[in-house]
């Protein structure tokens, strides 16, 4: 019968234990950035007429931010409306095709009474089948004075700075009356959901997966309340230099409740830190 010595159920004991005090949670230095940010600038070169937000504004997607100015392009747009709806083109070449086709109709009862000759009833064809062609010509200019309208808005469209996200005013970098070139007139950021970044020690590599759960405590003043976030990437390319690789997370920041840029602590469910291994400190 196999026996176990007092001495080496102590040392199994004392081991098992030893292991647990050396495992830890894994808890790591992070920083709190905004999900997305954007820098708005206009699709074309002008002059800005008016800036309607400011730093710190709240702003939704689809909100009209700035406009540059577009006097020229707002007057062409008009003219290209009215020529778009203009309908008497249509309406005359209609009336050409209905009287050449009632001519066409009483030439052809006396061609086949051979009161006409062939020759009048041809000129009447030829006629009836131009008057059809000045119709869709008509057709055609109208559904093209349509399109020069689309375009016209489209031009106009583009000096109209809209917001692309749900989020605030991070900076206003320019001013009505300034003349831009493409370059940025807004800095935005959204704040909600939030995005973690954190390095982690290789020797976690493998252990912390997309979709894994983990608790935020931001540092913020003597606030200490932790948010439940979760791992949406992690690098697949681990730094030479420094032994680390690159973790993010998300967590929902309802009502822009949190700012963007704090350190915080993270902690990932299910994986521990073995203290006994310097690699595995943060």
């Amino acid at each position: 019968m196999f026996r176990v010595s007092g001495f080496s159920l102590l040392a199994f004991l004392f081991s098992n234990e030893l292991f647990a005090q050396t495992q830890e949670p894994a808890q790591l230095n992070c920083r709190i950035e905004p999900s997305v940010t954007v820098e708005m600038s206009s699709a074309v070169e002008g002059v800005i007429s008016e800036v309607l937000v400011d730093k710190n504004d709240v702003v939704k997607k689809g909100d009209v931010l700035a406009r540059l100015d577009a006097g020229l392009e707002s007057a062409t747009a008009e003219l290209r409306r009215v020529q778009s709806e203009l309908t008497s083109d249509v309406q005359a070449q209609q009336l050409a095709v209905e009287f050449s086709q009632r001519a066409l109709t009483r030439v052809k009862d006396l061609y086949d009474k051979k009161a006409a000759s062939f020759s009048e009833l041809d000129k009447h064809k030829t006629e009836h089948a131009i008057a059809q062609q000045q119709l869709q010509q008509a057709l055609d200019r109208k559904r093209q004075a349509e399109l020069e309208y689309k375009r016209a808005l489209a031009d106009l469209q583009r000096r109209t700075l809209v917001s692309p996200i749900d989020g605030v005013v991070v900076e206003r970098m320019k001013e009505p009356g300034e003349h831009i070139d493409f370059e940025p007139v807004l800095k935005l950021a959204q704040l909600d959901p939030l995005r973690v970044e954190v390095f982690a020690p290789a020797s976690l590599y493998g252990k912390v997966k997309p979709g894994i759960k983990a608790s935020v405590i931001p540092e913020l003043g003597g606030d200490s309340r932790a948010y439940a976030a979760e791992v949406i990437l992690v690098d697949q390319v681990i730094d030479g230099p420094s032994n680390t690789f690159g973790i993010r997370l998300s967590f929902a920041n309802p009502g822009n409740r949190l700012p963007s840029g704090l350190k915080c602590r993270v902690t990932f469910e299910g994986v521990t830190l073995n203290l006994l291994d310097p690699r595995a400190l943060p």
